[in-house]
């Protein structure tokens, strides 16, 4: 499966993404929200032929519960024709609702004529809190590096919201709540966020503070914002929340994902830059979700809060 991956993605025998200990952690780790395995390949002729890892979620939309998945590694042998497709068809019939948040430009095309829709963005943040220690680390320099140094400490002298106090390594105690924000939110179990803490491709910390937690992610020289819950539908606390998780990271810079108004003004109010967006295409062929856009999701919804194509073992 390895051997298998590496060649479709065109990786190094030594990338970490799929290095044993981290297939191993996506594919059969328990999960509270998936019966069994979690990794599923079709075969052709004894050779795999498809393979796609299922990173279950559950919605909670005020009135149930929607099960589901997004398909991570998904890959396929343009040998055989049409073997991605039956691997996801198959893995559907096992999830019910599935979404997809961004993908190849292959993925793009093909989801839309396979009953998906886009029903939300998930946009991506940046705030440089270390501008020229964020200078040094970038994986090349250019004749615009200078104007990015300018621009970074132009936004660093901006005013932000206070930070909120937050304790590292608390047991996370106030999960999402539909009925706070009005908007569909992922469940959050202490079960699926012992799964997210023991991930070997990243370093996770957990912080809490008086009315919500977050989590960050460390890959190397980058720090990201795996997910963070504000029980509040103000954007000025989900601002200051922010800027806690910023002042936490204690790094060159901090990336974040938000898919929803509320908490895509916070991180603007709290000096986050936007620097690219990814569609969410949702299929939902029983209509749990009832056609609702309003999708609150973050990094933990599919492999962002860990995914690097450089890093290596």
């Amino acid at each position: 499966m390895a051997r298998f991956l590496r060649t479709v993605f065109s990786a190094d025998d030594d990338h970490r993404m799929f290095q044993p200990d981290v297939l191993r952690w996506k594919c059969l780790a328990p999960h509270p929200f998936w019966e069994g395995r979690r990794g599923y390949a079709l075969r052709y002729k004894g050779e795999i032929a498809a393979f796609g890892c299922a990173v279950p979620y559950r919605f909670l939309t005020g009135s149930g519960t929607v099960a589901g998945c997004n398909v991570i590694d998904w890959a396929a042998s343009k040998a055989v024709p049409g073997a991605g497709l039956m691997l996801y068809r198959h893995i559907q019939t096992l999830a019910g609702t599935m979404i997809n948040i961004g993908g190849t430009a292959d993925a793009r095309r093909v989801l839309p004529a396979n009953g998906f829709e886009v029903r939300a963005e998930l946009h991506h943040f940046t705030r440089v809190l270390h501008p020229l220690r964020h200078m040094r680390h970038a994986p090349a320099r250019d004749w615009k590096a200078p104007l990015r140094l300018a621009r970074d400490y132009r936004e660093l002298a901006r005013a932000t919201p206070t930070a909120r106090p937050a304790r590292a390594s608390q047991p996370i105690t106030a999960f999402p709540d539909p009925a706070v924000t009005h908007q569909v939110v992922c469940a959050r179990t202490p079960e699926s966020l012992a799964y997210v803490l023991a991930c070997p491709a990243a370093k996770i910390e957990s912080y809490v503070f008086d009315v919500g937690y977050f989590l960050l992610s460390r890959i190397g020289h980058q720090c990201r914002i795996a997910d963070l819950w504000v029980a509040s539908p103000r954007a000025q606390d989900w601002a200051a929340a922010y800027a806690s998780a910023a002042a936490a990271a204690d790094t060159a810079a901090i990336t974040a994902g938000a898919s929803q108004p509320l908490q895509i003004a916070a991180l603007r109010q709290a000096g986050y830059r936007e620097t690219h967006s990814a569609p969410v295409f949702v299929l939902d062929p029983d209509h749990q979700l009832g056609g609702r856009r309003d999708l609150a999701l973050s990094l933990l919804e599919n492999d962002a809060f860990y995914w690097s194509a450089t890093q290596t073992r």
